[in-house]
């Protein structure tokens, strides 16, 4: 195998897999990076028990060939060449590049990963969709839990509206926006996959196509095939919730001083050995008060706010509401009905997105 591809395609393309090949000890051939020059074109393969991914680019070849690489190390060299080509040579059982040599693995034990295109769900850009995807995936990214229920997003497709929705339990996130679609269709993705795919788009501007077979997620575009596995698990009936409209007092807040305070706050309730990030909040007249305590430190903050029903205090983790904050743009709306029951936060004027946390039990 000999071929002369783009250096600067080939760092785009081998750091898309950095993220999904991981060193598995019962199909060791999992941690390599097939490569494979034939018909004018390089074709580079990487799986994991999960996800997997084929991406194609143009080269000149002049003899084809396969090769199975880790591609740690490669990457690091390409990174450090210069000149606008690269050459690839497989000779000897060595990778040689640009006069260094690479071990290799055994590529004979490699998977066949076979591409298989359904009927195609919905199209979009991958900026827009990546946008969407920003807005619910912070709360897989901090799931601590193991339940792989809790460290996903569930995606509904229908009437022309995609929805977004994620749980960890202790909180709910939903959005929806609209999106022409072929066919309904609703799917379970693990969060690990979701944020391999996001980091993939995120330096992206592509339109793609999203499609699911009964077990897999498949997306599409220009010289790329990514697939990865569904959950069959139930989600909760996250309706009712995001519906409830018992709620009886409003509090309304200007994000920037909201969040300026929740930093100062989680500054030192961070450090807190029992309640890590967690503070008191006493909703009273026009003015929020936040009070957070650790081993060394306490900390009061004072925020105004236009208050619509009785005061109210209580209990609640300062990071998990700094994070819905981090993902809007305008005034930040909390409805609420006790110390014991659900807050929706709301972004004003957008009843589009809704996040739904519980407040935390601690001494009012």
């Amino acid at each position: 195998m000999k071929f002369s591809i783009n250096r600067q395609k080939t760092i785009e393309i081998i750091g898309e897999y950095s993220n999904i090949l991981k060193d598995n000890p019962v199909k060791p051939s999992l941690a390599g990076l097939f490569i494979q020059a034939k018909n004018n074109q390089v074709v580079f393969k990487g799986a994991n028990t999960e996800i997997e991914l084929i991406r194609y680019a143009n080269c000149e070849i002049e003899s084809e060939g396969q090769v199975l690489i880790k591609p740690a190390l490669l990457l690091e060299y390409i990174k450090l060449l210069e000149g606008e080509n690269i050459n690839f040579e497989k000779k000897d059982g060595y990778l040689i590049l640009n006069n260094a040599e690479f071990s290799i693995l055994d590529d004979n034990t490699y998977p066949e990963l076979t591409e298989i295109i359904p009927i195609v769900i919905a199209s979009e850009n991958t900026v827009k969709f990546t946008m969407s995807l920003e807005k619910v995936k912070f709360l897989t990214n901090s799931s601590a839990s193991t339940d792989t229920l809790f460290n996903s997003i569930k995606m509904i497709f229908k009437d022309n509206v995609l929805e977004l929705v994620s749980t960890d339990s202790f909180r709910l996130i939903y959005m929806k926006k609209e999106l022409n679609n072929m066919i309904n269709k609703d799917v379970l993705v693990p969060g690990d996959s979701i944020a391999v795919l996001y980091k993939i788009f995120k330096d992206l501007d592509e339109e793609f196509s999203l499609a699911a077979s009964d077990d897999k997620l498949i997306v599409t575009w220009k010289d790329a095939y990514f697939t990865c596995k569904l959950l069959s698990l139930s989600f909760p009936d996250f309706r009712p919730l995001i519906n409830n409209s018992n709620h009886d007092k409003r509090f309304e807040f200007n994000k920037d001083d909201l969040n300026s305070s929740l930093k100062k706050v989680i500054s030192v309730t961070k450090n807190s050995n029992d309640s890590k990030n967690v503070a008191t909040f006493n909703f009273k007249g026009n003015q929020l008060l936040i009070s957070g305590v650790s081993a060394n430190a306490k900390i009061n903050q004072k925020v105004s706010m236009i208050k619509t029903g009785e005061d109210l205090k209580l209990g609640m983790n300062c990071k998990y509401i700094k994070e819905f904050i981090d993902n809007v743009d305008k005034n930040v709306i909390i409805d609420a009905t006790n110390s014991s029951s659900m807050l929706r936060f709301m972004e004003e004027g957008n009843e589009n997105y809704i996040y739904l946390i519980m407040p935390v039990n601690i001494r009012v």
